[in-house]
């Protein structure tokens, strides 16, 4: 990243929404609209703006529609429990308020909000503009790039807050580099997406293999 190029902020609203929502204690309204998730994602967004200084914000949302995972292994998601009513009952409504404050929501059927995000990560390396990915999901890491970083959501101290990942600390952390995670995954599986990997292999003997081996 550099000083004085274009900075475009790519936001994983469904990601920094849950982080929101389960980060603070339910708040309602007296008419009893919860606005807890309204409340977290609004401070979280003012905060990664003013850190990030970016000229220019979207903001990636899932629809909940199949998308062509799931219509390539029916059980991709199957473990997932739906969104609680609390939560889901605030979501068409932050929708309305970022776009009153202007933000771009970009959502499309078929895809999730992290197709969306890459998409938005690749045209940014191929224009040479900076971005930075705003998320609580570490596979965005496979992203990572000269012109791309990963601003990844953690609490410190009860506080929103967040870790950078550019390419440097994805060697430090991984001794790979972001692309190489993409095999990572391939060979441990995602259980959190249901998605088997190679039986008897976990992050630790993937991460292994792959400094090793470059490959699959």
């Amino acid at each position: 990243m550099k000083e004085g190029r274009p900075m475009l902020l790519v936001v994983d609203g469904n990601s920094i929404l849950n982080r929101a929502f389960y980060g603070i204690r339910l708040l309602t309204t007296k008419e009893g609209l919860y606005t807890n998730g309204i409340y977290g994602f609004l401070n979280i967004l003012l905060k990664i703006k003013e850190d990030t200084k970016a000229d220019h914000a979207v903001i990636a949302f899932d629809l909940p529609k199949p998308t062509f995972r799931h219509l390539e292994f029916d059980k991709y998601k199957a473990n997932r429990k739906g969104m609680p009513d609390e939560l889901a009952s605030q979501l068409p409504i932050l929708k309305e308020l970022l776009r009153a404050l202007g933000y771009q929501i970009v959502e499309c059927e078929g895809y999730e909000a992290d197709d969306i995000i890459g998409t938005f990560a690749k045209s940014c390396s191929d224009e040479g503009i900076d971005c930075a990915i705003a998320t609580g999901d570490r596979d965005s890491f496979q992203l990572i790039g000269d012109h791309v970083v990963v601003r990844l959501a953690t609490t410190k101290q009860g506080t929103a807050d967040a870790v950078i990942y550019d390419s440097d600390k994805i060697k430090e952390q991984y001794g790979l580099s972001p692309k190489q995670l993409i095999d990572v995954k391939a060979l441990m599986g995602d259980s959190s997406d249901n998605i088997p990997g190679v039986a008897g292999i976990g992050e630790k003997t993937a991460l292994a293999l792959i400094q090793e081996f470059s490959s699959l």
